[in-house]
């Protein structure tokens, strides 16, 4: 009976280890003869091992997520480990009598990881891109465009559609801020045809054309009643960023500094690391960048990528 339970779990060690096996090999694996897998075979099913022969040539291997526990290998002792085989014969003879046994289940458990990682690498990169592509489609479409003539105080030519009468206008407009609001973007600034300031929904335009028309902004006290429920931000509502400040510009930043840091930190060649709490993201951007290279964005990375974007598309211009 020990011998049988023995070679019970050997078999179960070797489909995992190597699915599809052939009777024929577990027969040789285990010094027994192929009748006796077949009746082995009827056993485990018996015990409920899900363990499934795939038809004539195909061997067998195991279905579901039975499996010996996994090994935590990185793939250089994977690739070190599976490399015994082919000098197995020539060390066999002063290894201990339980190294192949102890081998294949090894092997075994690290098929089993391998398969997991595979699985789980393959749901991972399929949650991403599913995040991604929601991101992109969440974004408006002239985000860029409305915030490169917010920054450059170019004039813009829009169409876009009136929230509460749905009704199709166009005209040019000085783009001031850029403000973001529950997840969503509105612009402020003054349209050339009412003469006055405007708060338009980023998602009601329609089509953007950024004209060479260069803007003063006439309206610097807005009236606050109309910016007030864009300010209302919770704590969750405010961007983390980290910028650093060149050394050149080190005592100027610490006496300009747009808003209170959290933290600041200064480096060996005079250079600071500052950390603070962003509620306008438009705004405060639209400040750093007075610096110009002085400054550098860290982190969130998905801004330093979009200053990045525009310097690029900046530079395409005077080439």
């Amino acid at each position: 009976m020990t011998d049988r339970l023995i070679r019970l779990m050997r078999i179960i060690t070797l489909v995992q280890a190597k699915p599809g096996i052939l009777a024929r090999e577990l027969a040789e694996r285990c010094g027994t003869s192929e009748r006796t897998i077949y009746r082995d075979m009827d056993a485990l099913s018996a015990m409920h091992i899900p363990i499934t022969h795939q038809g004539h040539g195909k061997g067998y291997r195991f279905i579901g997520d039975f499996a010996l526990y996994p090994l935590d290998w990185t793939e250089e002792e994977t690739s070190a480990f599976a490399a015994l085989p082919s000098i197995m014969n020539q060390i066999k003879p002063i290894l201990p009598a339980a190294f192949e046994s102890a081998y294949e289940k090894v092997m075994a458990a690290n098929h089993k990881r391998r398969a997991d990682s595979a699985v789980t690498e393959q749901q991972e990169a399929m949650t991403s891109a599913d995040k991604s592509a929601a991101a992109i489609r969440d974004q408006p479409p002239f985000l860029i465009p409305i915030l490169m003539a917010t920054l450059s105080q170019h004039t813009i030519q829009a169409e876009y559609v009136l929230s509460d009468r749905r009704e199709r206008k166009s005209g040019r407009i000085d783009p001031y801020w850029l403000v973001p609001w529950k997840q969503r973007f509105y612009l402020v600034g003054r349209s050339h045809s009412e003469g006055d300031i405007q708060i338009y929904p980023l998602s009601n335009f329609q089509q953007v054309e950024v004209l060479d028309d260069v803007f003063v902004k006439v309206h610097m006290h807005v009236q606050q009643e109309l910016l007030d429920p864009y300010h209302e931000q919770h704590e969750q509502d405010q961007i983390q960023f980290k910028i650093r400040i060149s050394p050149r510009i080190a005592n100027m930043f610490k006496t300009e500094a747009f808003i209170p840091p959290m933290r600041m930190a200064e480096s060996l060649d005079g250079s600071l690391i500052v950390e603070l709490c962003v509620t306008n993201v438009v705004e405060f951007i639209s400040w750093l960048s007075q610096y110009g290279a002085e400054a550098e964005i860290m982190e969130p990375v998905f801004y330093r990528e979009m200053m990045k974007r525009n310097l690029r598309k900046w530079l395409a211009l005077y080439k």
